[in-house]
């Protein structure tokens, strides 16, 4: 079908790639794209199955009813997104903290022992202040890392994108599996939102008659087509 195929594939293709991963935030986005599918081919359904006793009025009321209910699920399906990924995002966040140990020091004497550090490193030159935090890195020191990835750069005195660069190391190394169920839920985030464009689009064209009436002709178009071939293997095979 012209509107669900182009869903159905992005649908299958995020499946795949999350298959056999204990992954139920992204699992359930996909879940979501898999509810916008079925709602396209409903209205797919309604527009090409014309009741015989209904006239094109009649005909282009109930597609543009069909739009309307698509258009509504949209709107449905991006608020359990947008709830799923809250949840989601900082229970895997929450995890994250606890695995690195980078969460900030709430006593008096981890934020002084913190500040001490970070004035140390400030000090340094530019390159010995590099190495600190590559040694501390390579050590998986947390408590030196998290005095300096949870300070401004201006406090540290070490370039944001090297700091960045350092975290992104560290995280990975640590947590490679929250890593990654984060950025499965950020991918199949990215997937639903281009179906729900999609979708948006075909609620519109739904209610628009000359959209419609073409994509009716392609469609019949396309069966007649795969009757022609299948015809046509029949008889080479008689």
């Amino acid at each position: 079908m012209k509107y669900s195929n182009p869903i159905k594939k992005i649908m299958e293709r995020e499946l795949a790639r999350i298959e056999g991963k204990n992954h139920d935030g992204p699992t359930r986005v996909v879940g979501e794209i898999g509810r916008l599918h079925s709602a396209v081919q409903s209205l797919e359904a309604v527009v090409l199955n014309r009741d015989p006793s209904h006239n094109d009025a009649m005909h282009m009321k109930k597609s543009h009813e069909a739009g309307a209910r698509l258009a509504k699920a949209v709107e449905a399906t991006r608020h359990r997104a947008n709830e799923i990924l809250s949840a989601y995002n900082g229970s895997l966040s929450e995890k994250l903290m606890d695995r690195t140990g980078l969460r900030p020091p709430e006593k008096l004497e981890g934020i002084m022992r913190q500040s001490e550090l970070r004035t140390v490193v400030r000090s340094l030159d530019d390159e010995k202040r590099r190495d600190v935090l590559r040694d501390a890195v390579k050590a998986k020191d947390s408590d030196t890392l998290s005095a300096l990835f949870n300070a401004s750069p201006l406090v540290t005195g070490i370039d944001p994108n090297f700091l960045r660069e350092m975290r992104n190391t560290y995280e990975k190394a640590v947590a490679p599996d929250v890593i990654d169920e984060m950025n499965e839920l950020l991918e199949t985030d990215n997937a639903l939102q281009a179906v729900a464009r999609t979708a948006e689009k075909v609620a519109r064209d739904s209610q628009d008659e000359q959209a419609m009436q073409a994509f009716i002709r392609a469609q019949e178009a396309s069966e007649q087509a795969k009757e022609s071939f299948t015809a046509a293997m029949q008889e080479q095979a008689q």
